[in-house]
């Protein structure tokens, strides 16, 4: 018998957009079944732990079995092939890591196969070739045996982030799935994003204004946002060390999350600051390198953007003044220059200010 994939709305980014330069790895996905309309998923709480580009994901799922019989469902998790500038290889390549699926402490056997589409015939990974051009869908598929009342599942995978020439990386998680166990709510949904120490990050704004964000840690949920072509709009987060926390109830996940890092050295932005860097009224550190001429008063902003980045609080008024207009800086009293670490990069580009600077 052929196997289906049930239809899902999942959210592609456009690579033409941005031609060939990007490379659009995976995204994941909240389990779905092929057809459900009794067992409802009553809580998701869903954490990412980004490092060194990959994206680690942790799950815990609570789903309700309104019955008084125990039911086996065929239950699938997609992750769409690579794409954008990227080799055939790397396209035939499921990106996704370390798949696990545990019930009852125990690891659940799955299938690998692909599709062409959202709703085509399932296949084997030897059947269908893909390719930067004609890209499809790898799917693991999988039993899960649901007892009456409440079952838990537990669920982890890794996948690389993705990149292309105005976002440094970025990580996409198909929510809409979610709708399609019974009732198309997520009753209780808890999202838990750790981009690291020192972090000035973006995450969509589809939770609706009943959403509860907050840093567990150090940080501050700013009121830098931006749009990405369309209506809707992703907040800029700071976190110094934790990590942001979202709450939401009864969530109809009618959109996908994507969340990730626009520049990996400079926390002044294009999308927020676009026009006070176009005119010269804030000077962007960039990708860390030293072009054309600069004044001595650029020079010295650019040195200490650098610190001000890591939260040093300046005794210069003016200096002060300048960053106190950025929402990601949150100056530490407490903090001094000989605690501050470093990157190999910083210092290297504190270095050749210092030279600029002499001369």
């Amino acid at each position: 018998m052929k196997t289906a994939l049930a239809s899902i709305a999942i959210l592609f980014v456009t690579v033409s957009s941005f031609g060939n330069d990007g490379v659009y790895l995976t995204r994941g996905s909240v389990i779905y079944p092929t057809r459900e309309t009794k067992v409802s998923l009553d809580k998701e709480v869903l954490s990412f732990t980004v490092r060194d580009k990959v994206a680690h994901v942790d799950i815990l799922f609570e789903f309700n079995n309104p019955e008084s019989i125990t039911r086996t469902l065929l239950v699938g998790f997609q992750a769409p092939s690579a794409g954008g500038d990227v080799s055939d290889s790397l396209s035939n390549l499921n990106q996704i890591m370390n798949f696990t699926i545990i019930q009852d402490d125990r690891i659940l056997p799955y299938e690998l196969k692909v599709s062409e589409c959202e709703d085509c015939e399932l296949k084997d990974p030897e059947d269908l070739y893909f390719s930067q051009f004609e890209q499809g869908i790898f799917v693991f598929l999988f039993e899960i045996t649901f007892k009456p009342g409440l079952n838990q599942i537990n669920h982890s995978y890794s996948f690389p982030a993705s990149s292309n020439v105005a976002f440094n990386q970025f990580y996409n998680y198909i929510l809409t799935t979610g709708s399609k166990w019974a009732g198309g709510t997520i009753k209780d949904l808890t999202i838990n994003i750790d981009m690291g120490v020192n972090q000035y990050f973006y995450i969509s704004e589809i939770f609706g204004q009943a959403a509860d964000w907050s840093i567990i840690g150090t940080g501050r949920i700013t009121d830098d946002k931006f749009n990405q072509g369309d209506d809707d709009s992703s907040r800029m987060i700071r976190t110094l060390s934790g990590h942001l926390q979202i709450k939401v109830k009864d969530f109809n996940p009618t959109k996908n999350i994507e969340f990730g890092i626009v520049s990996e050295h400079s926390f002044n932005i294009w999308p927020i600051y676009y026009e006070k860097i176009r005119s010269g009224e804030i000077i962007s550190i960039g990708d860390m390198t030293l072009s054309g001429a600069y004044t001595k008063k650029e020079l010295r902003l650019l040195r200490n953007t650098i610190y001000a980045q890591h939260g040093y609080a300046f005794n210069s008024n003016d200096l002060n003044e300048y960053f106190a207009q950025f929402g990601w800086y949150m100056p530490d009293p407490n903090l001094k220059m000989e605690a501050i670490r470093l990157t190999e990069k910083e210092s290297e580009f504190l270095a050749r200010i210092l030279v600029e600077e002499k001369k």
